[in-house]
């Protein structure tokens, strides 16, 4: 289990500060409005201590123990504010005795009475004061909680994140290596030599999957590569029929993207646009800039014979994409479908 971080929210912080301060340096400042030196204000401040007890513990009180335990955890307003009133009832008492110990030689007495309508006032005032303070302390504790649960559930959606692109790698490289081991298949049958030139590109291949594809970010250049030599080995099974065009303009070959990001597009386009039968046509364009990348493939259309006989799977299409969905979630397009007489699919990355 993770441990949970505690979170420091420093505008909390100081508006704690600056309520500690009113509530302690609100009654000195009034004295000396009243006419009073400051020294006087601040040696009197000891009369406002049993009252600052209980109002600085009540605030305390709330927002480290009761807010989270019973507002939070166990969403219960009723048993948070039974709570609240015992503990401003044991702070009260607790401030009567310290009162006691910080002026003993003051009798109740030794005070002119109050006016029951002023008592009532400030009572009334006293009691709507801790109140608010109450509010603050839910508003900022809840603030902060809210705070916690975001970052959580981003780390959370982070992680399903990555899972899920392992997930989709695992499933993109025995995709891959199924259909360029059936390609392989295949030409044995008819020229061995061709079969022996597959293989070797083969094993660059496997080595750039087993190696480069394990990082999360590899060179543009690699990944170039590594349909360049996909396309070479295809290119002998169609040589004859296959008419490929090829454009790449990179500006930037070392710029980062996820590896075997566009191969499921060439597989796709091979599975079902290139023919040993008659004759077809293969259009790869990667334009690459500081600003977008684009890649787009274009291929003719197999007759519905051909079509028939070909396994109806979806894998590498809709693996390409979740990883744009999870790799690029607000920053992509990918647009796939029959144009015309042909097939075009295009990906398009602006970072």
């Amino acid at each position: 289990m993770k441990n949970k971080n505690f979170i420091i929210d420093w505008s909390d912080v100081l508006t704690e500060v600056v309520i500690l301060f009113m509530i302690i340096f609100i009654p000195s400042l009034i004295m000396i409005a009243l006419g009073n030196s400051w020294i006087d204000a601040i040696f009197n401040l000891k009369f406002a201590v049993p009252p600052l007890f209980t109002i600085l513990g009540g605030f305390l009180i709330s927002y480290y123990w009761l807010i989270p335990n019973y507002l939070i955890r166990k969403r219960s307003s009723v048993k948070y504010w039974v709570f609240c009133i015992g503990v401003y009832l044991l702070l009260s008492a607790g401030a009567h005795v310290l009162g006691y110990y910080i002026y003993p030689k003051v009798s109740p007495g030794g005070f002119p009475p109050l006016p029951a309508e002023l008592l009532i006032a400030f009572q009334l005032s006293y009691i709507l004061f801790n109140v608010l303070l109450l509010m603050a302390a839910m508003s900022m504790r809840f603030r902060q909680h809210n705070r916690q649960l975001e970052i959580e559930h981003a780390e959370h959606d982070k992680e399903l994140a990555q899972n899920e692109l392992l997930r989709l790698k695992g499933q993109l490289n025995p995709h891959f290596l199924f259909n360029t081991l059936n390609n392989i298949s295949s030409l044995s049958a008819f020229d061995p030599d061709a079969t022996q030139e597959s293989i070797s590109r083969l094993s660059d291949m496997l080595r750039y999957v087993l190696y480069d594809s394990s990082t999360d970010r590899v060179p543009l250049h690699k990944d170039v590569e590594f349909m360049k030599n996909y396309m070479n080995l295809m290119q002998i099974r169609y040589d004859e029929t296959l008419k490929l065009d090829i454009t790449f303009q990179i500006t930037n070959p070392d710029r980062q993207i996820p590896p075997m990001l566009f191969i499921s597009l060439l597989e796709n386009a091979y599975k079902y646009g290139a023919s040993s039968l008659h004759e077809c046509h293969l259009d790869i364009v990667l334009k690459e800039d500081s600003q977008q990348l684009t890649f787009c493939v274009t291929n003719t259309l197999l007759t519905d014979q051909e079509l028939a006989s070909k396994k109806k799977g979806g894998v590498g299409l809709e693996n390409l994409k979740k990883r744009l969905e999870l790799t690029y979630p607000d920053c992509h397009t990918f647009t796939f479908g029959v144009v015309g007489d042909v097939f075009k699919a295009e990906v398009i990355i602006k970072e």
